[in-house]
């Protein structure tokens, strides 16, 4: 009685695990993929990032120099008023 359809069963039981070993592998190679894009956008941040920090660290450099002219530390004279209005 039960016997006739345990061929049917096993290869069944077969596509079964193949069809699911298939899937798994699909979602891993799929999250690699969103790992790839997202190390992809994080890498263009910080590019971008170390472009502004150059130029934000020179802005500060000249800023400082502006303003803090005569101090110690900081040589020449005094760059006119209407310079010094623009920071």
């Amino acid at each position: 009685l039960f016997s006739y359809n345990k061929d049917n069963f096993g290869f069944d039981a077969g596509m079964r695990f193949g069809r699911f070993t298939m899937a798994r592998g699909f979602a891993n190679a799929q999250v690699g993929q969103y790992r790839e894009d997202i190390e992809g956008i994080v890498g263009t941040t910080v590019s971008k990032m170390g472009a502004w920090q150059t130029v934000t660290t020179l802005f500060l450099a000249v800023g400082a120099a502006l303003s803090c002219a005569g101090r110690v530390g900081m040589h020449g004279c005094a760059p006119p008023g209407w310079f010094c209005a623009l920071f």
